[in-house]
């Protein structure tokens, strides 16, 4: 799928968690995987492409998947009141491909929208937000019940950005992901190969945010947002048996 940049692509709809948890108050490191409880305060949406039933009624789909075939989800988040930030996901080819020994790659967009203003409102009247951290990390699940981390990565958004351009707070709060004006993107990002049972794997992505209380304040909340992404893995289908050609036997002439 051809990307562009900072634009959100298919939005969809079906099933996908997302976690908004404050900094402030927290006395340990939050956990890289598994799901967190959503605060009931905190209004979360997702959503995949037509396509879904499907996955759905496929026998090889052990995993439940939010991707679609054409490998696109979007799930939403408010991290504050009409504070609204966007995840777009999408793959380089048909999920259906991502088997345990193939070539899974993915990519992402990262933004914020201020919904208390319309789209076409001047910049100064929107809620500047930055994202000082970005961690992206696997966790499959298998028939063994083994499991694998086959990706991670964990880094200042400033230093892999796609933007040449990127806007950053002055203050050190990292990239600035209010749109119009902000946002994050990075592409082809590889998964590698998975054991043969794996049925599953779910994809987190943290990031620290930091937004401001209202317009041009200046005064900012740092928190730390979770989004999961559960993406299928399929079986290998096994290599057809070649039929053998019948060779006639000559009949005896004379």
């Amino acid at each position: 799928m051809n990307s562009t940049p900072f634009v959100a692509r298919a939005i969809s709809a079906g099933a996908a968690v997302a976690t908004v948890i404050a900094l402030s108050g927290c006395s340990s490191v939050l956990p890289l995987f598994g799901i967190q409880p959503t605060p009931p305060s905190q209004k979360t949406t997702s959503g995949a492409s037509g396509g879904s039933s499907t996955q759905a009624t496929d026998a090889r789909l052990q995993f439940a998947s939010v991707f679609t075939d054409m490998g696109s989800v979007h799930p939403t988040v408010d991290i504050a009141d009409q504070l609204q930030l966007r995840l777009d996901v999408w793959t380089e080819q048909k999920t259906h491909d991502w088997t345990p020994d193939a070539d899974k790659r993915f990519s992402f967009v990262i933004g914020v929208y201020d919904e208390r203003v319309p789209a076409e409102a001047p910049f100064d009247q929107k809620r500047r937000v930055y994202m000082s951290n970005i961690t992206v990390s696997a966790k499959t699940s298998a028939a063994s019940g083994a499991v694998e981390s086959p990706y991670v990565l964990n880094t200042d958004p400033l230093k892999v950005t796609l933007d040449p351009e990127a806007m950053r707070s002055e203050q050190g709060l990292g990239l600035l992901i209010t749109s119009p004006k902000g946002g994050f993107q990075l592409e082809s990002q590889q998964i590698g190969v998975l054991a043969p049972d794996t049925e599953g794997l779910m994809l987190d992505f943290a990031m620290q945010i930091s937004f401001e209380t209202s317009p041009l304040s200046n005064s900012y909340t740092t928190q730390i947002v979770h989004q999961y992404v559960p993406v299928a893995i399929f079986s290998a289908l096994p290599a057809a048996t070649p039929t053998p050609t019948l060779t006639p036997t000559p009949i005896p002439v004379g």
